[in-house]
């Protein structure tokens, strides 16, 4: 099985810890032409000091970005999210004072992007009766919706870690990767024997205590509904 990741042409960076290496992740997207976004997923990106040469340099290579969680940041970096017509989506918590200052920037620029959603705060306070119970649905039915499934983001939109560390998907439970997508590329990494070992067990069911899968409550899901995973093909009955 060898993966074309000329038709991947999507990714994202969890950066809930750091943000990117600039040199680091210019050096990953000039080699990798055939990506066209790039999801940042965590505020921390807005930690980076070459916030604004990150948004231009993205400019410049025509990527469109998307910015999962907008954090406390400086009005450069909130003027550069607009004036460089890159960034598609941002999510913003409800009452942020920035959310004002980027409509200002659209109004100065004329530019329609970003489109805003705003994170809203619950005021909703659950007992751990409610926990448990609402844990416990999701759990037995996490293979029920199988459209937004974590598992077809393996190659649909890779998730790699701030480091280049690839992750495959949001729901990794494991700490450690062995393989670094930002110093292999996208074409050895995701060719890599781990890799294609999870891709693997994801669509013959046959648990590899090797793949981080097999510790994964979705996965578990999976196997409770006698169903496996092509991320090519997507879910199939045994």
């Amino acid at each position: 099985m060898f993966i074309d990741t000329e038709n991947i042409l999507k990714l994202a960076i969890r950066t809930t810890e750091k943000p990117v290496s600039l040199p680091h992740f210019k050096k990953f997207i000039l080699k990798s032409p055939y990506i066209r976004q790039v999801a940042f997923i965590g505020k921390a990106i807005f930690d980076l000091p070459d916030f604004v040469e990150l948004i231009a340099f993205c400019s410049q290579q025509n990527l469109s970005l998307i910015f999962g969680e907008v954090g406390p940041t400086s009005i450069e970096n909130i003027e550069a999210l607009v004036k460089y017509g890159c960034v598609m989506a941002i999510n913003i918590h409800e009452g942020d004072p920035n959310i004002q200052k980027i409509f200002d920037f659209q109004s100065k620029y004329c530019l329609p992007v970003p489109e805003v959603n705003l994170i809203v705060k619950s005021d909703v306070k659950r007992t751990p009766q409610d926990s448990l119970s609402d844990t416990s649905y999701a759990f037995y039915n996490l293979a029920d919706d199988t459209r937004e499934i974590a598992c077809l983001n393996m190659l649909e939109e890779p998730l790699v870690d701030y480091d280049g560390s690839l992750l495959g998907c949001w729901q990794n439970p494991d700490k450690k990767h062995p393989i670094n997508l930002f110093d292999l590329g996208m074409e050895k990494a995701l060719n890599t024997k781990h890799y294609k070992s999870i891709l693997k067990m994801l669509k013959t069911g046959k648990i590899d205590t090797s793949c981080p899968c097999a510790r994964c409550p979705i996965f578990v899901s999976l196997l409770w509904a006698n169903k496996t995973i092509d991320v090519r093909e997507r879910v199939m009955d045994k």
